[in-house]
């Protein structure tokens, strides 16, 4: 089918209908008289989800509909995991699968948690050759966004992103713990804290209910992990409690103030991060906080100043 400017469409989030898609120009003039400010929802010819004013969605043209991306036609290597979110009745949810070093999907660092979900979308992970297989997630929603994914099991055989990809450091930080398996006949007074390996300086607490059930686990503290670990309930008399660890995903972290380097793991980039500034002449994607109207890394009490510019973070301008 030719492209033409009959075929630009958006959409936008209206009401209880959640997510209204291939909606024409005309169509959005109409909407935003009726409801001023709306937030225009278009996706380009490289299927990325742009958020756009009425002004934005009249400037559109047949130029925008195009992939930019140059179609590769020669034989590439085989490609790490990336993952695609569907169904719901939303849009725009995107994140980026964490690998270990044994080719398991041990968590999803959630770049954007899109609009519009009436429900928890599906999440399937895009693997062109078929390296790796058994993966399961559970999507958590908030308000209509996915606030994030848990990995109910790593799977196994995906590729890491090769050297020259994408990629921003960040730490898999222990959380949670989600039960897959509540057990029984485990002695409160005697159990009383689960084994983790390696443990990385975490201390877990099984909670119980009756007839000696995990019901939930207490994370006293949690640490940070390259790897999947294992986690048990070792007992005299409980039988068969199984769990999974859930992990938080801190971009950029500070080293050492936050973690030893030894403790980062290098994320690859699949949907395109949001960059928050620039440190010692690097992209910086980590939290920022402000003091004094000076932007700064970290969530509290670091000194590390993070500029606008590339230039300004190397000579240190303040300008």
């Amino acid at each position: 089918m030719a492209v033409s400017s009959k075929n630009i469409h958006v959409g936008w989030v209206q009401g209880t209908q959640g997510y209204v898609k291939h909606k024409t120009v005309e169509d959005a003039n109409a909407y935003e008289a009726k409801n001023p400010g709306t937030q225009f929802i278009f996706v380009d010819g490289d299927r990325k989800v742009h958020f756009l004013t009425i002004d934005e969605v009249n400037k559109l043209t047949v130029r925008d509909l195009l992939r930019k991306e140059p179609c590769v036609t020669r034989q590439l290597p085989c490609p790490p995991p990336t993952l695609n979110f569907f169904g719901g009745r939303g849009i725009g949810a995107e994140g980026n699968p964490v690998v270990d070093s044994q080719g398991r999907i041990i968590a999803v660092d959630m770049v954007r948690g899109g609009v519009g979900y009436k429900s928890a979308p599906q999440v399937k992970v895009f693997d062109p050759c078929n390296s790796g297989k058994g993966v399961n997630f559970k999507v958590e929603m908030k308000d209509g966004q996915v606030e994030g994914v848990i990995v109910l099991d790593s799977g196994y055989g995906y590729l890491p992103a090769p050297s020259d990809a994408a990629q921003y450091p960040a730490l898999v930080r222990l959380s949670d713990v989600t039960i897959q398996n509540s057990g029984f006949n485990y002695d409160p007074e005697k159990d009383t804290e689960l084994t983790i390996e390696p443990n990385n300086g975490t201390v877990l607490r099984p909670v119980y209910g009756p007839f000696g059930r995990v019901k939930g686990v207490k994370v006293e503290r949690g640490g940070n992990f390259t790897d999947l670990p294992r986690i048990s309930l070792p007992s005299d008399t409980g039988l068969n409690a199984r769990f999974t660890p859930v992990f938080d995903i801190i971009r950029d972290p500070l080293v050492p103030q936050e973690a030893p380097l030894e403790d980062v793991v290098q994320v690859f980039d699949t949907v395109g991060l949001d960059i928050n500034g620039y440190v010692d002449g690097k992209a910086y994607y980590g939290n920022v906080y402000f003091e004094g109207g000076v932007k700064y890394a970290g969530t509290g009490g670091s000194l590390v100043r993070v500029y606008d510019t590339i230039q300004d973070s190397v000579t240190g301008s303040t300008n």
